[in-house]
């Protein structure tokens, strides 16, 4: 570090390189908080989480309660300090009287990008709702005729558009400003579990679906995907099952990287593949053996930012355990394991080195690197004096 320091001052290395670095060596210390706490809210499991990206203090959280649970913790701690995130609001997702479905789970949970004034929700009971936050009541619904596996907010500043995908087998466009649907996105052949915005491009969506295919999407041209994503990269055999299909299972979880450069796709046959988002080709690197059995649900999973860290590193759920691994080369670097059942979904701070995971059991647990250590040494008389204490004698008193 004190190498990086003096190739900073003399012009050797560029000013972004020191702070990723000491990011990278913060990320790699992160365990289990024992100074943070959130305050336990749902009864049953934490099913999806966000947080917001203005400030990163305000965490929303969805749970598979019956009756939908939402729950709006505030994480501003003061440093060094024990605290535990107290619960600001709680409400749940108003079901109609007329709907005859016996879980009413919320799948998927979303703040508004641009403030904390308005979050989305989309739960079992085939809607998508619209809620604004300082009332905590439903100001919108978008209802479907099918159930709804998951939506995704576009943080674009061209469009206001929500991607929802079901068991209808296709993605519907939902505006805000409107209050309607735009258009609907028809190629999968079966159920969309999973979906995700480019952040580099405001018109690309990347869908993954039960039918093992990952398509690209430029919402402008509704006739079709702009490429299906084959995990052969066209080098298979024609008479394979696997033709034009991104895994062997379904996939149910999908994450662009912070630049939009690669996206990652996640999916029941425990694996997880890294494409390039350009080119639409697998990059062929090897994360191992993972676990994924959630058939009918979407994992959400995260990568670091690439201004935070020198190589983005992969945070995702995988069984009881949370796996930090680099993401362009595969390695995994380790493993966080501190709930009592599956964790359900990840998330990354927005400026800092910490994570935010939501598991069955119900619990939301805060991972952030050890605080500092202040080293001790010993005086003549025995007593320890920390190394930032004066240990002098006037002339007085020798």
């Amino acid at each position: 570090m004190l190498q990086l320091l003096n190739d900073r001052e003399v012009g050797l290395d560029p000013p972004w390189l020191l702070p990723r670095v000491y990011g990278s060596q913060r990320f790699v210390d992160i365990e289990l908080s024992s100074r943070r706490e959130f305050v336990k809210g749902h009864k049953n499991g934490v099913t999806s989480m966000d947080i917001d990206r203005q400030s990163g203090r305000y965490i929303l959280s969805g749970g598979s309660d019956t009756t939908g649970t939402i729950l709006l913790h505030d994480t501003l701690c003061p440093p060094g300090s024990t605290h535990q995130y107290p619960i600001v609001s709680n409400t749940f997702s108003p079901i109609s009287n007329s709907e005859q479905n016996t879980s009413y789970a919320i799948c998927s949970i979303q703040w508004y990008p641009h403030d904390t004034g308005m979050f989305v929700t989309s739960s079992a009971d085939r809607t998508v709702k619209v809620w604004d936050t300082n009332e905590m009541c439903p100001v919108e619904s978008f209802k479907f005729t099918k159930p709804v596996y998951t939506h995704v907010m576009a943080a674009a500043q061209s469009h206001c558009l929500i991607a929802v995908g079901g068991k209808e087998c296709e993605i519907t466009l939902c505006d805000i400003h409107s209050g309607s649907s735009t258009h609907i996105l028809r190629s999968h052949n079966l159920p969309v579990m999973s979906l995700a915005w480019s952040p580099h491009n405001d018109f690309t969506l990347a869908s993954g679906s039960q039918d093992n295919r990952v398509l690209l999407w430029d919402i402008r041209k509704a006739a079709g995907p702009l490429m299906s994503l084959d995990m052969h990269n066209g080098s298979g055999s024609s008479n394979s099952a696997s033709v034009e299909t991104a895994h062997s299972g379904h996939v149910n979880g999908l994450c662009f990287s912070s630049d939009g450069l690669y996206l990652l796709s996640f999916a029941t046959d425990n694996k997880l593949k890294l494409w390039d988002a350009f080119y639409g080709k697998n990059t062929l690197i090897n994360y191992g053996h993972l676990t994924n059995y959630d058939t009918h649900t979407s994992v959400q999973f995260a990568v670091s930012s690439h201004t935070s860290t020198l190589h983005p590193v992969v945070c995702l759920p995988s069984s009881g355990s949370i796996l930090l691994i680099e993401m362009l080369t595969g390695k995994k670097i380790k493993s966080l394991q501190g709930h009592f059942g599956t964790v359900n979904c990840v998330m990354t701070h927005p400026f800092e080195q910490e994570l935010f995971s939501g598991g069955g059991d119900g619990n939301i647990l805060t991972w952030e690197p050890p605080p500092p250590k202040v080293t001790e040494t010993r005086s003549a008389s025995g007593r320890g004096l920390s190394v930032y204490q004066d240990d002098w004698s006037s002339d007085e008193e020798r």
